[in-house]
């Protein structure tokens, strides 16, 4: 993995403590930081393996460390949770963003949300897909905002995006209708094929999410 970091200007896409699809724009950062190369050395804190700096919007800085579970130090500041879904031992679930784009199906939490109500909700809405009790955290994303914008109000900081793996339950043979439009479609494939749609970030974390189904006591990413 690249450990460098760039400034990226992203889109925001949503409102509250960061964008509503966080994750594409952390995936089109990661793309655009592997095209331009090592924009600076950084030195990667304690269980993290990827360190991004990027802007949102027009001038919030964030960096983003990705690596282990125990990067969350407050499970009150998870802010937004997606699945590594198996539907059998060889096929994964994924869903297409209406860029085309594909990424694990998940999103933030709304008001006083738990994890899990945001994680079954947020997968039935976006996937039509259910998901089988015992899911397992098997990364995180942790959202730094490395200035004050006037106008925003920062409730939690540092904020964070759980990834957790388990198993899906049912597929229900009915159109996706994401509220947001963010996503368009869902996509049951093959873990070879999935690699090849997904971004860096994301394949690592598929990588993690295979190990810890197949071996629960080698850990996570």
């Amino acid at each position: 993995m690249n450990d460098g970091t760039a400034w990226i200007r992203l889109v925001p896409i949503g409102q509250g403590l960061f964008p509503k699809f966080g994750i594409e724009a952390i995936m089109n950062a990661m793309a655009t930081t592997a095209r331009r190369g090592k924009a600076k050395k950084t030195m990667l804190p304690p269980g993290a393996w990827h360190v991004l700096e990027a802007i949102w919007g027009e001038s919030q800085r964030v960096r983003l460390v990705t690596g282990l579970p125990s990067l969350v130090t407050d499970t009150v500041h998870i802010r937004s949770i997606h699945l590594v879904g198996f539907v059998s031992p060889e096929q994964v679930l994924l869903v297409q963003n209406r860029d085309g784009s594909f990424t694990f199906p998940g999103g933030r939490l709304e008001g006083n949300e738990t994890l899990d109500g945001a994680l079954h909700r947020e997968v039935w809405e976006e996937a039509r897909a259910t998901i089988a009790p015992g899911y397992r955290p098997v990364a995180a994303t942790r959202i730094e905002f490395l200035n004050r914008v006037p106008g925003r109000v920062y409730r939690v900081h540092p904020s964070y995006i759980s990834w957790v793996v388990g198993q899906v339950d049912a597929l229900a043979d009915e159109p996706c209708l994401d509220p947001a439009e963010g996503v368009i479609d869902r996509l049951v494939t093959s873990i070879t094929d999935a690699m090849g749609r997904l971004g860096p970030l994301e394949q690592r974390v598929l990588e993690g999410a295979i190990r810890l189904r197949d071996d629960p006591g080698t850990g996570s990413v």
